[in-house]
């Protein structure tokens, strides 16, 4: 045998086939769509709880994420539910093709129930703090538990806290005076349900996705109820709506026949999910990129106006209000049944007139006008900083929030510089959110971790980080891409919460391609030359073992299969 003085990488004998995996601990942040989906491609899908010993840390009571911490009225989904459920745990029985949020949450625990992700995950437990050790290579974590501060440590940490912090930190609109209202302010994203809304004057603050979807909801039953919005939005039919009834974008159910025919004929709802996701995936080409498709941008513009008109025909004022004029998608188009229509109703005004402040009693604008009202509803979204809810300090100090302050920056939405053995999954820059079918996104990221996860296990590694100059020369060119992008138009959008100068677009939200650009990305080869690795010795090649496959170890086993492939009958000589 050699010695250290012989060669540095002299190193004992690994009595162990080729690639033997040791065990590692993985810890992941968030029970939603994303840490399920970690959970199953781990637990079922890869059978590697032999050797991957892995905790979820969900500081809420149940799974669900997003669709857990929010519950305002009206919350539904604004895509079809068919293309907005996971591939591991389709459902058939979906009450409506644009599902609400409550039948969401309840699908979510029923998909977490059949595969007992309780096991794997404990609840209402806060990681309030993720600190690299480098000397033993691992995640040094703390964790809040009601009054327990809980130490735990680990190889791998991911991420999966979602694109908006939703369930951390609603943004309050920054107006003078909301503290001082003496009726109750509510948020979208912090819903009081012991609320009563029932028979009150009602102001609605924002105009987004969640802004349209309660205003619509609540003015059935207000007094009164005034819309507050600071710019126009594209109000649009609801995704995909050709694949309604009557091609009108109307929500509608499913018959029971529908349902019964799914679960008899599975290739038929797979058929039909194929259908909306091929539908979606193909809006980058269609509407987004600039270099592609000109007409049918011309054309998808036109037919926005035109609709909006139509729909605001009986009060033809409101259309000049609410009719933007960026480029549809430059910010999320705003599907909303029966929006439209509601902002017609006696009991409803529309201001756009800017607010000066918030009194005891109502609203006063900067005109001077004031109104009082009974309830103030906040509906102006989510912190877009991507700084995740925890304290993340990497390899030699470095914070998280301090690299995320002014231009936060990944590497594919997912790793991060000086982060070793780190993934996020929807809380990191550049995320897929707005590209096509994200739950096809977030399958393919945990694939690309468990494959991570298990080149560490095993060619004994002791930590992978992505290099600081890969992840500066990988924003530097994306902005070449998303300057190219309807997302790169002028107007308000928490897609662009960056730095924007010459080199710099500002877009921090969203990735830069169409979905199957990021696929091809992450099924390809690892990359390696893109990170900086440590490994368990000093010999990198120590992995290699006694010289012996694992396949060579059985008797049993055919150690000839490689020649069924190779073998060209039909080139016989």
């Amino acid at each position: 045998m050699g010695s250290y003085q012989y060669s540095p990488y002299c190193v004992p004998f690994d009595n162990t086939p080729l690639r033997t995996s040791r065990k590692i601990r993985l810890v992941c942040a968030g029970a939603g769509f994303a840490g399920l989906t970690l959970a199953y491609k781990i637990v079922y899908e890869n059978k590697l709880t032999d050797l991957v010993d892995f905790t979820i840390y969900e500081r809420e009571k149940g799974v669900g994420g997003t669709w857990l911490v929010n519950h305002y009225p009206g919350l539904k989904c604004d895509v079809p539910i068919h293309a907005y459920n996971l591939a591991w745990a389709p459902k058939h029985d979906w009450t409506r093709f644009y599902a609400t949020g409550p039948e969401i949450l309840h699908y979510i625990e029923d998909a977490a129930r059949k595969f007992d992700m309780d096991e794997y995950i404990q609840f209402e437990s806060k990681v309030v703090e993720a600190a690299w050790d480098e000397g033993v290579g691992k995640w040094k974590l703390k964790v809040q538990k009601g009054e327990q501060l809980i130490e735990d440590e680990c190889d791998i940490f991911v991420g999966a806290t979602g694109t908006q912090r939703q369930a951390f930190q609603p943004n309050p609109p920054e107006i003078p005076g909301l503290q001082s209202f003496k009726g109750p302010v509510l948020h979208t994203g912090n819903w009081d349900d012991t609320a009563d809304c029932r028979n009150k004057k009602i102001a609605v603050i924002g105009n987004g996705s969640s802004g349209v979807q309660v205003f619509t909801a609540l003015q059935k039953e207000s007094e009164s109820i005034t819309h507050y919005i600071r710019s126009p939005t594209w109000i649009s039919l609801n995704y995909m709506s050709q694949y309604t009834r009557n091609g009108d974008g109307q929500n509608f159910e499913f018959n029971e026949e529908e349902k019964a025919n799914f679960k008899n004929h599975p290739e038929e709802l797979l058929a039909y999910r194929k259908k909306l996701e091929d539908t979606s995936i193909r809006l980058f080409k269609n509407l987004i990129f600039d270099e592609t498709c000109p007409e049918v941008k011309t054309e998808f513009r036109k037919t926005l106006t035109r609709v909006m008109r139509e729909r605001l025909q009986s009060q033809p004022g409101l259309a000049d209000k609410l009719l933007p004029t960026f480029q549809p998608w430059c910010r999320r188009l705003t599907p909303a049944d029966g929006y439209l229509e509601a902002l017609q109703a006696p009991n409803v005004t529309l201001v756009n007139t800017p607010i000066e402040a918030v009194t005891p009693t109502g609203i006063r604008l900067r005109d001077g006008k004031e109104t009082d009202y009974d309830v103030i509803v906040t509906a102006t979204g989510f912190v877009n900083n991507r700084v995740i809810p925890w304290t993340m300090r990497g390899r030699d100090g470095i914070l998280m929030d301090e690299l995320f302050k002014e231009n936060p920056q990944a590497y594919l939405s997912i790793c991060i510089a000086h982060m070793p053995n780190y993934f996020a999954i929807g809380c990191a820059p550049n995320f897929p959110i707005a590209n096509g079918p994200v739950l096809s996104a977030i399958s393919w990221i945990c694939d690309y971790i468990v494959r991570w996860t298990k080149k560490i296990m095993s060619e004994d590694i002791k930590t992978i980080c992505v290099k600081q100059d890969v992840v500066e020369a990988y924003n530097i060119y994306i902005q070449e891409i998303l300057r190219r992008t309807a997302w790169n138009k002028e107007c308000n959008s928490w897609y662009k919460t960056g730095t924007k100068d010459e080199y710099r677009t500002g877009i921090t939200a969203i990735y830069p391609g169409s979905l199957h650009h990021l696929r091809e990305m992450l099924v390809c080869d690892l990359r390696g030359e893109d990170f900086d690795f440590t490994y368990r010795s000093s010999n990198e090649f120590k992995f290699l073992g006694n010289g012996m496959a694992e396949v060579d170890l059985d008797d049993a086993n055919d150690l000839a299969f490689h020649i069924d492939e190779a073998y060209k009958l039909e080139n016989m000589i």
